[in-house]
């Protein structure tokens, strides 16, 4: 995964009032607005087709194109009914700014030099949706190609005292680096607070670069401005994430949302295997709970790689203090600033014979040794487990393994 802090800004337009006939702003002249900064940045050329740096000129009409689109979304909803059709305005949007066309198919031709002009600003595309609750909030995305990537802008309008305005934009600040683009994917949901009306914006993008499918992504849970109380941040995330293996997709739950994506393994062996992000929201808690992961040896994975403000609460409170030691241990030897480290491989998952919801996971690990030119085994580490519903529970860690826990390996490896 590339690390890179990303800057994130909310921009906040107030609601408009409704007290005169709504007059229709020029459509027309606020795409055309667009179209002319965006035939600027399609005039970029890169220096190659790994060209990543994002010089300041560039930067400055990245930042009027995504002005130019929020005032071009503005422009549409200003006078758009109360009861607002989202395909149409997305339609309206798409036709005026010529967005959302088909990708061309290129044959690859090695005679032919790369392309590298025509990348920043090219392929505009322009979603509008409603959420189910609450009633009165349009979203409206939009997104655009950037070098190795796409970057994205969300809008969120709101319907107050008769009109559309504003509430929310959220996107990314300037970056010298296409890392700091909203881009690989964008994905969000609007949360509505339990016996309230208030709402929160759950929301997670990507970190697009050109050398890797291994990147990292963001999640932020989000206030809206009221009053005369400014927008806030509750919660923040950033891990890694596998790029272009499966779509990542997140959807609202009884009690909050869940996010789920491609992530890395501790198993250099396995390398990646699905993530879940579900997360509880209480007021202005937010708190993740289980599930965490589809299988006992994920969850062992997921259990190692989270804080143990998180891992705790997984865990037998019995067994806390041990537990913690062992966490404490392996994060210690994963930790990527060590001098070495350790190569982990997951070994046989066994049955125990007291419950059939017993598990023991072996995770076995070895040091590479540069003068033989080989590795060294090391002593393993034996995890029990308890499957629960949709959920698992940290029983013990061991260097012996538990002579009950003998069954067949019921996650062979390939």
């Amino acid at each position: 995964m590339k690390s890179k802090a990303c800057l994130l800004i909310l921009f906040l337009a107030p609601i408009a009032y409704a007290d005169e006939p709504c007059v229709q702003p020029d459509l027309h002249a606020a795409a055309m607005h667009v179209k002319t900064i965006q035939t600027r940045l399609l005039a970029f050329k890169l220096q190659s087709e790994q060209d990543e740096s994002v010089p300041v000129p560039l930067q400055a009409e990245i930042r009027a194109f995504k002005d130019s689109l929020s005032l071009f979304a503005d422009a549409k909803l200003q006078c758009a009914p109360a009861i607002a059709d989202p395909k149409l305005i997305e339609s309206g949007l798409a036709n005026l700014l010529e967005a959302n066309k088909s990708e061309k198919n290129e044959v690859y031709d090695p005679s032919k030099p790369p392309q590298l002009d025509h990348i920043y600003g090219d392929w505009i595309t322009v979603k509008v949706a409603a959420p189910a609750n609450p009633p009165n909030i349009l979203l409206v995305e939009f997104g655009f190609g950037i070098a190795c990537g796409s970057d994205s802008v969300l809008l969120i309008f709101e319907r107050q005292h008769g009109r559309w305005g504003q509430r929310m934009r959220w996107q990314s600040g300037g970056y010298d680096e296409v890392s700091g683009a909203f881009g690989d994917f964008l994905q969000y949901q609007i949360v509505q607070q339990r016996n309230s009306a208030t709402w929160l914006l759950a929301v997670a993008h990507g970190e697009p670069w050109c050398t890797s499918r291994w990147s990292g992504f963001h999640l932020d849970v989000l206030q809206p401005p009221a009053g005369s109380s400014p927008q806030q941040s509750l919660f923040q995330l950033t891990t890694g994430y596998i790029r272009f293996e499966i779509d990542p997709t997140m959807k609202l739950t009884s009690d909050g949302f869940q996010l789920r994506l491609e992530t890395d393994s501790l198993d250099n062996d396995l390398m990646t295997r699905p993530g879940i992000f579900r997360y509880r929201i209480s007021g202005k808690q937010v708190t993740r709970v289980q599930p965490i992961a589809l299988n006992g040896r994920d969850f062992v994975d997921e259990w190692l790689k989270s804080p143990w403000s998180e891992a705790g609460k997984w865990s037998a409170q019995a067994r806390l203090s041990n537990l913690e030691t062992s966490h404490k241990k392996i994060a210690t030897l994963k930790d990527p600033n060590a001098k070495e480290t350790p190569n982990f491989t997951f070994g046989p998952v066994r049955t125990c014979s007291d419950s059939k919801l017993h598990f023991q996971v072996e995770l076995d690990e070895g040091w590479w040794v540069e003068q033989q030119k080989d590795w060294r085994p090391d002593k393993p580490t034996f995890f029990e487990i308890q499957e629960g519903k949709n959920s698992f529970t940290m029983l013990s860690a061991s260097g012996q393994p538990d002579q009950h826990c003998t069954g067949p390996d019921i996650m062979p490896k390939q």
